[in-house]
């Protein structure tokens, strides 16, 4: 699988494109943070608190059909999922936790009024408060800051405290960037898109660890042999030399979170895609934003 060979790619000499385009992104990312704690973000209601109602059609039904009962209702934000292989319906709706009883009793009534040729059976009714779903989001943000401080920790013991902080720099950018795209493509956060960003977090920094052993590997070889050390150059030449490992590890995760993406259904669909688009910029960040910065960090250090 080793299909690149003996690269000499100038990676460092293109920080400056891809710092702009990773502030764009991360500019994007915070404008998405400000809107979550403003409350103007679209959210899933694990976070706004809401009800989520399964209910089992006696025969075949759309989404479209379901939708088309509740426009004119009044309901707003109504989410509806179609479980794969069954004549299920998954219906989520944001509400005040005082309004959520009547919310379920109305939904009932629309309904079966609706579909009397096709009565529907309640298979499942759940009400999330809102205090619940705040404490979900302080849980998120803890969980991430915590992660993040972690990583600084495990990679200035493994490394150096410089290494450490590129990393977390890198780390940071990554989840703003991916927040970013997520604000760019309008999509909602719900806890999967939470849980699929600390796993991308936990890729990146394995990612970031493959790079960095490797400029650590080389620099000790050229202070051993006393060498005047080119820390830029130094960094090309460890990328180029793990470039294979790089792009045939991230195409072969790419290839389990497109299996996932397609044929996962409508339910892991945004997990997905916030799994696909983070392992993308993970291993761009690898490259293009960590090591330049990690450059940065040591030039000094190392003339």
């Amino acid at each position: 699988m080793e299909f690149i060979k003996n690269t000499h790619y100038n990676f460092i000499s293109k920080r400056k494109y891809s710092f702009v385009l990773s502030s764009i992104l991360v500019i994007f990312g915070i404008i998405e943070i400000i809107l979550m704690i403003a409350g103007s973000a679209k959210i899933g209601i694990d976070f706004t608190g809401g009800l989520s109602m399964e209910l089992a059609f006696k025969h075949k039904i759309s989404t479209s059909s379901v939708r088309k009962i509740f426009l004119p209702s009044g309901f707003k934000d109504v989410k509806l999922v179609k479980i794969k292989g069954k004549n299920d319906i998954i219906v989520q709706t944001k509400a005040e936790a005082k309004d959520l009883n009547a919310y379920t009793a109305k939904i009932k009534r629309i309904i079966k009024k609706a579909f009397r040729a096709n009565p529907p059976k309640v298979i499942s009714s759940e009400m999330i408060g809102p205090s619940v779903g705040k404490k979900l989001s302080e849980d998120a943000v803890i969980a991430i800051i915590i992660s993040i401080a972690a990583i600084i920790l495990y990679i200035t013991w493994r490394f150096e405290f410089r290494f450490g902080l590129a990393a977390a720099i890198g780390l940071a950018h990554d989840i703003l960037a991916l927040l970013g795209v997520i604000f760019i493509f309008q999509k909602e956060i719900t806890l999967l898109v939470i849980t699929a960003i600390l796993t991308v977090a936990g890729y990146s920094l394995t990612d970031k660890v493959v790079v960095f052993d490797r400029i650590r590997e080389n620099l000790k070889i050229e202070t051993e042999k006393a060498r005047h050390i080119d820390l830029k150059n130094l960094v090309n030449i460890s990328i180029n030399e793990v470039l294979t490992r790089t792009v045939v590890t991230s195409l072969t995760v790419v290839l389990v979170v497109l299996s996932l993406f397609f044929l996962g259904g409508i339910v892991l669909h945004d997990f997905a895609f916030t799994l696909l688009l983070g392992i993308l910029i993970g291993t761009y960040s690898s490259i293009f934003i960590a090591s330049p910065i990690m450059v940065i960090l040591n030039e000094k250090h190392y003339k």
